[in-house]
């Protein structure tokens, strides 16, 4: 295959795997915001409804609509996390296709400046993680910043809101359900965070690296 038809081939699939991580973004993006506008809705009905109803009947309606509500933003962080792969998969991709443009012509080297390794660390790096390099775990921060890392931080949320709304309706004290709710949040975001961690590495795993960041050239 000639130079010319290489690179016909290459530009198209970079456009095609940019147009991708551009769709999962808006994806993404659009999910988050079509779950914070379901909870906000339902946060505005409760409290017109505390207006007019018993504290235990509040209480019954939040455990119930809460539920609804992390029911929708489980579905929403799992969606969150294969686009999250999908879009790895593509950076890696264009990556890639990076590195062999320089192969390609070695006096284009200097001109990019984002990766060109199809490694994580050069897609992680590319995603401005490594303004995180000085932290004791860079990588959690870095996912804990993306959208599915909020969906997480708000599934937890209204769990430990469900929670201590139980707890509110078996008779505990007011202190006593704000730090049962408290400490399910923290147990959910964490437990989820760590699944969500391993899902997304295997997800990204079957893609064999080429070009590491150590490599020679």
């Amino acid at each position: 295959m000639d130079r010319a038809s290489a690179l016909t081939i290459l530009t198209t699939e970079h456009y095609t795997l940019q147009m991708v991580r551009t769709a999962n973004i808006a994806d993404a993006t659009g999910r988050a915001g079509h779950l914070l506008t379901t909870i906000s809705a339902s946060m505005i009905a409760l409290g017109f409804v505390a207006q007019v109803v018993p504290p235990r009947v509040l209480l019954t309606l939040m455990v119930v609509i809460c539920g609804g509500l992390f029911l929708i933003g489980l579905a929403t962080l799992f969606r969150a996390v294969e686009l999250v792969i999908e879009d790895v998969q593509a950076g890696l991709g264009i990556n890639r296709i990076r590195h062999v443009y320089v192969d390609l012509e070695p006096s284009t080297r200097d001109v990019f400046v984002r990766q060109l390794h199809d490694d994580t660390a050069g897609v992680e790096a590319d995603a401005g993680q490594t303004g995180w390099r000085n932290a004791r775990r860079p990588r959690l921060i870095g996912t804990a910043l993306t959208v599915a890392g909020f969906v997480n931080l708000v599934n937890g949320l209204v769990a430990g809101t469900i929670a201590g709304a139980a707890a509110g309706l078996l008779n505990a004290s007011l202190t006593w359900s704000i730090v049962i709710g408290a400490l399910v949040s923290v147990a959910v975001i964490s437990a989820f965070g760590v699944a969500l961690g391993r899902i997304g590495r295997r997800g990204v795993a079957p893609i064999a690296t080429r070009y590491p960041r150590n490599h020679p050239n």
